[in-house]
């Protein structure tokens, strides 16, 4: 590791579980134990985050705006860039239970506030809501089919599992239930990138966060 990896080891509790070839394997779990721990993060977008209770929490949200429509509050765990890479955590929706467009975000592959890939769990699914999108330096585009039932009614916590593989350009989603995921989608527009959570313009919290992956 260099540069930003060292720092974010020293911060975050980094993991070295290997090395393959050129390949280093890491696991980072984000502590998330005093308000300081804000700084281990990037955010983007408008909308205000805090930690509080062991959980990353998006207090208000944001606006969205700018050139291009995306999503307006994420946070970012600074760190290398992942190549591939599993991310798990919990997470609810903190919008009302009545909103039927209430939304979180799960973000892989972040480049950059114009290029990146999110997860959009919603109260509902249409085309614009409760699916896999990218960010490519225009609106967001849909990339799954858009036909899965609608994953957050609620204001429960769920665990949700995305893996990204930027090799092959897959992305998968679980939520609740491991065995099978309920959004998947293909594509090689972004290789490699950072993580991070977010909303497109409600509120939500995060909590036991695991990082899984490959950096180069």
């Amino acid at each position: 590791m260099k540069g930003m990896a060292w720092w974010v080891a020293a911060m975050l509790g980094l993991v070295t579980v290997g090395h393959i070839g050129g390949w280093q394997e890491v696991t980072v779990r984000p502590t998330l134990d005093r308000p300081e721990r804000l700084s281990d993060w990037t955010l983007d977008g408008s909308g205000s985050w805090e930690i509080a209770a062991g959980a990353l929490v998006l207090a208000k949200p944001g606006v969205p705006g700018g050139p291009v429509r995306r999503p307006a509050a994420l946070a970012i765990l600074k760190s290398d860039l992942f190549t591939t890479v599993r991310l798990e955590a919990e997470v609810r929706s903190t919008a009302p239970v009545d909103l039927a467009v209430r939304d979180v975000n799960l973000i892989v592959g972040y480049e950059s506030p114009s290029r990146f890939y999110y997860v959009h769990l919603a109260g509902r699914t249409d085309a614009v809501h409760n699916g896999i999108f990218v960010v490519a330096d225009a609106d967001r585009r849909r990339l799954d089919g858009g036909e899965t039932p609608p994953q957050l009614k609620d204001q429960a916590w769920h665990r949700i599992r995305v893996e990204r593989d930027g090799s092959s350009g897959r992305i998968d989603v679980y939520v609740d239930d491991f065995s099978r995921p309920v959004l998947r989608a293909v594509d090689s527009t972004i290789r490699a990138g950072r993580v991070g959570f977010g909303s497109f313009d409600e509120t939500g919290e995060f909590r036991s966060i695991v990082v899984t992956g490959t950096t180069r």
